[in-house]
């Protein structure tokens, strides 16, 4: 229990291996050797039977091209969490698997993930996240319009991630109606082919601010849709307190302190990786307990497993001091690298 305690405190913290090894005053190799069998430990999340007044759900991606899904509860906490290539609707199907349908699901938007809620949890009330609408935005204007309508939507979104209450969020949907009745004619403008051949690209006509409609539709097709102030809907606030606007509680709760682990541990082999990650978000739980996983065949894998084999064991002591396929870099503390090993685009 002394080497899995010096493990979790390893894989989850800052420390480098060379700096775990030296504060137990051993050398990097046998700190290697001795945790070696600690990789062979999986954790898992309490049960997710819980009614949540709301979950966030949302993706981050990390090297060798995963996904890791992460849904927490009202408290903050994770609930769950779903390794995938892509945020697909099977994906999150899986993550919301065993989950009570919850009062309110906040989420960027994505359609694999709003898909699967449905399904999952037919007819639950969906939070746009307002970050996302804001970024979205910026996306399509830019972050300086040179237009007066573009600069006066902008100025609109950017309202968005202030509104508190349901009479800011009425005030602010009069002022969109309000933009639509002024620009609204700037919106409808037209360019034909003949008036500019090198962009026709086999079009008759085609609209003439086409970014500035896709911003300003999204707008409107997220308040048709119920997802723009569901926070503030009295049908779903009724049971409590506020709700949140933005995944940030989830973003920078779970999802930054994965990267940051993951930035302290470079050059981790892809099932290393991943099993980082799971500690990592284990660890945010109200009451941890890792050694509870902890079974005699984790360590005594160790001594038959390898024998005849063609090749090193992963988890093993060869594999640690071994760099990982496709991956130009050594465990934490072998060695000098620069960058993330085998990130994906």
């Amino acid at each position: 229990m002394a080497e899995f305690r010096a493990f979790i405190a390893w894989v989850t913290g800052k420390e480098s291996m060379n700096e775990a090894a030296a504060r137990l005053g051993i050398t990097r190799q046998a700190f290697a050797a001795r945790i070696a069998w600690c990789w062979r430990v999986e954790p898992t999340l309490p049960d997710v039977s819980r009614f949540h007044r709301y979950v966030m759900a949302d993706g981050t991606y990390v090297p060798y091209g995963w996904c890791l899904l992460a849904l927490s509860g009202d408290d903050g906490r994770p609930v769950k969490w779903q390794w995938c290539a892509t945020e697909t609707k099977e994906a999150y199907s899986r993550l919301f698997r065993g989950v009570k349908r919850p009062g309110l699901l906040v989420c960027d938007g994505g359609q694999g993930c709003l898909a699967a809620a449905e399904t999952r949890w037919r007819g639950v009330r969906v939070q746009r996240c307002l970050v996302h609408v804001l970024r979205n935005t910026r996306v399509d204007l830019t972050n300086n319009p040179k237009s007066d309508a573009g600069k006066a939507l902008l100025r609109l979104a950017r309202r968005l991630t202030k509104i508190n209450t349901a009479d800011e969020a009425a005030a602010w949907l009069t002022d969109l109606n309000a933009w639509h009745a002024e620009h609204g004619g700037y919106l409808k403008e037209r360019t034909t082919a003949r008036q500019d051949p090198g962009h026709a690209n086999g079009r008759k006509w085609w609209w003439t601010h086409e970014r500035l409609r896709r911003a300003y539709f999204r707008l409107v097709r997220l308040n048709r849709d119920r997802m723009l102030f569901a926070f503030r809907d009295p049908a779903v606030t009724r049971d409590g307190g506020p709700l949140p606007s933005t995944t940030n509680q989830l973003e920078g709760g779970v999802n930054a302190i994965v990267k940051r682990t993951l930035d302290h541990h470079r050059g981790l082999s892809e099932a290393h990786m991943k099993r980082c990650c799971e500690w990592t978000v284990y660890m945010l739980t109200e009451h941890p307990a890792p050694e509870s996983f902890v079974v005699p065949r984790h360590w005594k894998a160790g001594k038959t497993e390898g024998a005849g084999s063609d090749g090193p064991v992963p988890g093993t002591v060869t594999e640690v001091q071994l760099p990982a396929t496709g991956v130009d870099a050594y465990e934490s503390g072998f060695g000098v690298r620069a960058g993330w090993a085998g990130r994906s685009g």
